[in-house]
């Protein structure tokens, strides 16, 4: 039941903003960073490389979008692609997938329990949903003693 120490930073990629989270060293505590609008001339990736600096991350944990079936689709492709340009940026860095099925409803759910209107949740969901992503991969690696999900390797400069 050990967990490797460090923080990590959980991103929930989407077309339009991609929401960061990061946890404690210790891995108890997860809290919502910040949501990163996309951008065509990287510079999303590269402020996410800043945060992964900035908290010294041992990992980033990246949501892959499956089907409520288990298959995968575009926007999962989307987030493989999004997770290999995060690595190539920060190769020394662990950057790991996981299945993040219904974290964007769970994250509407939160807020609604929290007492934010509907109305205000776009500027804080993507970054409660990274949270849920960050929080259900350490609570993986406490119950299996293994790190979360599967890891990303570049073996080559190809993003496709």
């Amino acid at each position: 039941m050990s967990l490797r120490r460090g923080t990590r930073i959980g991103v929930d990629v989407g077309t339009v903003r991609v929401g960061v989270s990061r946890c404690d060293p210790d891995g108890i505590l997860t809290m919502p960073v910040e949501t990163v609008i996309r951008a065509d001339d990287g510079s999303d990736v590269e402020r996410i490389c800043s945060i992964i600096d900035e908290y010294d991350a041992l990992e980033v944990i990246v949501g892959l979008p499956k089907h409520l079936k288990g298959g995968e689709g575009i926007s999962a492709k989307g987030a493989r692609r999004y997770g290999r340009r995060i690595k190539l940026a920060r190769p020394h860095v662990r950057v790991a997938l996981v299945d993040e099925r219904l974290s964007s409803n769970q994250a509407h759910a939160r807020l609604r329990q929290s007492g934010v209107p509907e109305r205000e949740h776009r500027a804080v969901v993507d970054q409660v949903a990274a949270q849920i992503i960050l929080e259900q991969a350490l609570e993986a690696e406490r119950m299996s003693d293994r790190a979360p999900g599967v890891e990303i390797i570049i073996e080559g400069k190809d993003l496709s």
